[in-house]
């Protein structure tokens, strides 16, 4: 039975890349949440999308918080397959809060529910053959997404909040005088990776203006220091940092365009927070 299961979704089902979270601070033990999370490890997958006509859910839902996408999906995976291809280390089962990557609509989902009971009564009272991920489209707030799979990292940084840094335009090290796209840069008082006080991945780096565009930040970069990038070996010093203006082009729920639409009507500036026309 398990295996005409296991064979059935590889033939009908699609691959998929099962995303771990990983969480690296205590975590909050009264909410039960991790307020830091990362996904470093892709794991590729077949699944069975069971609502293939398209997403369930309240799909674009219009709230006093503005617009959001409440897309649903579920997706059935065999227990077999994912006992052999996630290590036990990581994981045992699918769990709440983990991401799935589907190549075909290139979109990030999160397991919000596993359901291990999906043909309880058909086999009998035993452990499933297959788990049912219950799944909704992610929200992403600023989790650190750096698996190695080009398709997946480049959805990250699309939706990830930005911030701009001013550099000279004239390096500190002549011999190595440009930054990559996705290298980590950072600062630090004696020029150490292991003593960094702020770090950021590279979105975009014009060198005849000297501006940057970061994502991925931890800490707090400063101006008049030194941006070391980490691979290049480059430096720069920086004259300005704008921490404060998102400049991602790309907003997933579109509520930019709303901000920008009520600001010709109403004052929502920081010294103004409550909006008073």
């Amino acid at each position: 039975m398990e295996d005409v299961i296991v064979e059935s979704i590889q033939i009908m089902g699609q691959n998929i890349y099962y995303i771990p979270r990983e969480s690296f601070d205590a975590g909050d033990m009264i909410f039960g949440e991790y307020s830091k999370s990362k996904f470093e490890k892709a794991y590729l997958i077949e699944a069975y999308l069971t609502n293939v006509a398209g997403f369930e859910g309240d799909n674009d839902f219009f709230s006093k918080f503005g617009l959001e996408i409440r897309e649903t999906s579920n997706l059935i995976i065999s227990m077999r397959s994912f006992k052999k291809i996630l290590p036990s280390t990581i994981r045992q089962r699918p769990q709440e809060g983990d991401l799935l990557f589907i190549p075909l609509l290139q979109s990030l989902i999160e397991i919000k529910f596993v359901e291990q009971e999906l043909m309880f009564h058909s086999l009998g009272n035993r452990l499933p053959f297959v788990y049912e991920l219950r799944c909704e489209a992610f929200r992403y707030s600023q989790e650190e997404i750096n698996t190695g799979i080009d398709e997946i990292d480049e959805v990250a940084e699309e939706v990830s909040y930005t911030t701009k840094l001013t550099l000279q335009t004239t390096p500190v090290n002549i011999f190595n005088t440009s930054y990559f796209d996705g290298e980590v840069v950072y600062q630090s008082d004696d020029g150490t990776w292991a003593n960094n006080y702020a770090s950021a991945t590279v979105k975009e780096w014009y060198k005849a203006n000297g501006t940057m565009f970061l994502y991925n930040i931890e800490g707090q970069f400063r101006a008049n220091a030194n941006v070391y990038g980490n691979t290049s070996q480059t430096i720069y010093r920086s004259t300005a940092y704008d921490n404060r203006t998102d400049f991602n082009l790309y907003d997933d729920y579109d509520n930019e365009e709303f901000v920008q639409e009520t600001t010709t009507i109403l004052d929502l500036s920081e010294i103004n927070p409550f909006g008073t026309p």
